[in-house]
């Protein structure tokens, strides 16, 4: 970081920032409002450098203290799994955490096949074809010999809500059998 290119406000914003305060209390402590901090953030590329090189100190300070506080969590995890008092979801969210933890994301696959004593291991048996019928839902062959539905079609004409009920009341249909014809259906 180049101490000597940031001017004094940008320093008292990145001590600031340094010690906890967000970007609003460091623009009131360096007298700079918060949108010159934002524009500092998107054209000075020093303040940007600064600025990260701050971000990766206290994320990297924030790693350490995680570390020593783990055996601690997990201690307490390990308590509530064995408290018989603890709420059964209690009990599984903790136990779903460890294993997610315990768990690497994804299995790493390797690039060269594994080699025991200078041979090769013996490969896995093929998996069994698949049945025709999810070989066409794959490829998407299922439904284009499907017959398509045939449209619904109704039996008389649509009564409209504001039309003259079709009883012969003389009332709009919405006021008259509307209601009627739903309940009875």
């Amino acid at each position: 970081m180049h101490d000597s290119q940031l001017s004094a406000q940008q320093l008292e914003v990145l001590d600031a920032l340094s010690r906890g305060a967000n970007l609003t209390q460091a623009a009131a402590q360096a007298s700079v409002h918060r949108n010159t901090i934002a524009n500092w953030r998107t054209s000075s590329p020093q303040f940007q450098q600064a600025l990260a090189d701050l971000e990766s100190d206290r994320a990297l300070i924030f790693r350490e203290r995680a570390q020593e506080l783990a055996d601690l969590a997990f201690d307490s995890l390990r308590e509530v799994l064995k408290d018989p008092k603890s709420s059964p979801s209690v009990r599984l969210k903790a136990a779903i955490f460890i294993i997610q933890t315990a768990m690497p994301s994804s299995p790493a696959k390797p690039k060269k096949p594994l080699v025991f004593n200078n041979a090769p291991l013996p490969r896995q048996p093929e998996a069994p074809a698949e049945p025709p019928l999810a070989q066409e839902c794959k490829t998407g062959n299922l439904h284009k010999n499907a017959q398509k539905p045939e449209p619904y079609r109704r039996s008389e004409p649509k009564i409209g809500r504001n039309e003259a009920c079709p009883c012969g009341s003389g009332q709009k249909y919405k006021r008259c059998c509307l209601g009627k014809s739903q309940t009875a259906a």
